[in-house]
């Protein structure tokens, strides 16, 4: 795996929009690649979780993004849900002036 790791490792951030509410332990699965920030909107809510020690735990604020608050996340799906061309452009302008 160590070697795998090497060539392919895995993405800083994963972030999933799970309104389906699948049965998949999908944040085991994320673990297990090593992946150190996982973010999940499950239709109501975000939840933005760090891995420590092969394990996911839930935190406030994004420690790759802490200057995004989640209400920027939320404004975000919901412009995407009638129209995502304006929504990415909205969050790169958004980005631009407070990233």
């Amino acid at each position: 795996m160590w070697y795998l790791a090497q060539i392919h490792p895995p993405p800083d951030l994963v972030v999933e929009v799970d309104i389906t509410h699948t049965d998949i332990a999908k944040n085991q699965f994320y673990a297990s690649l090593g992946v150190p920030e996982f973010w999940r909107f499950n239709g109501k809510g975000w939840r933005v979780y760090t891995l420590q020690d092969g394990v996911y735990s839930e935190v406030a604020l994004s420690p790759t993004f802490p200057q995004v608050p989640k209400a920027k996340l939320y404004g975000f799906l919901a412009t995407a849900k009638d129209d995502e061309i304006t929504a990415v452009q909205d969050l790169r302008a958004w980005w631009q002036a407070h990233g």
